[in-house]
């Protein structure tokens, strides 16, 4: 087993991975020939999982990755293919014209996610599948306005703009945002100051053994998700 598949299967929390898996399933739920609007789909990473089904994009397209000063870099990011450019807050399209709307971690990157959830719920027939950050570093900045959302955001303001939420799913929890950040820490001092890190290199061979006990105790310990989680994601359907 080389060094990345060990750090992924026992030292990495769930992060990327538990949200990726809980959107496909939905969307490997959804009958086939539905309509589908992808809202601040980027560089569409769910479209692959949409063959079955009547798939459009849309996206601001104004972030492209580079010369970004502030926050976790993304590199290089291209929304050339994306269907509709336009704000969230006004799609070009007619009332109820896609069955299910999907939103993933778009709301903490525009100013303003209560009027764009007003427009999703516009244009959405039936079904919204919505996830975004409980809590995270800055990134994509400089569109980037909130850090995230908690489980009440979405209790108390779904039903205001027509949904009735089906499944709510909190991933990760608070053992793992201590894993998460001693495997990061690494990273973070690698973009301040290469120097001291290799100095302190040897330090984080002796993490191993915390690492390995924090995600023993995340599994142990789930419920520690009603502390800390990191992000949540929703399924709900239009009254």
């Amino acid at each position: 087993m080389d060094l990345k598949r060990f750090v992924l299967k026992y030292l990495a929390p769930p992060t990327e991975t538990a949200r990726n898996e809980w959107v496909v399933k939905k969307i490997a739920k959804i009958p086939k020939g539905k309509s589908i609007l992808d809202v601040g789909a980027g560089e569409m990473p769910y479209k692959t999982y949409c063959r079955h089904l009547k798939y459009k994009s849309q996206d601001f397209g104004k972030y492209t990755g580079e010369n970004t000063k502030s926050g976790i870099k993304s590199g290089k990011y291209d929304t050339k293919s994306v269907d509709i450019i336009s704000d969230i807050t006004s799609i070009p399209v007619r009332n109820k014209s896609f069955d299910y709307v999907l939103c993933t971690e778009v709301f903490e990157h525009i100013p303003d996610p209560l009027q764009a959830l007003k427009e999703i719920s516009r244009i959405n027939k039936s079904t919204l599948i919505l996830t975004a950050p409980f809590a995270s570093l800055t990134h994509f900045y400089p569109y980037f306005f909130y850090t995230g959302f908690s489980e009440q955001f979405y209790r108390t303001n779904l039903p205001r703009y027509g949904y009735k939420i089906k499944e709510i799913y909190a991933y990760g929890n608070y053992f793992d945002l201590l894993g998460m950040e001693l495997l990061r820490l690494p990273l973070i001092i690698f973009d301040y100051n290469k120097i001291f890190l290799i100095c302190i290199l040897p330090f984080f061979t002796l993490t191993l053994p915390v690492l390995m006990a924090l995600r023993i105790l995340g599994k142990l310990y789930p419920q520690s998700n009603n502390i800390f989680c990191f992000g949540i994601c929703v399924l709900a359907k239009k009254y």
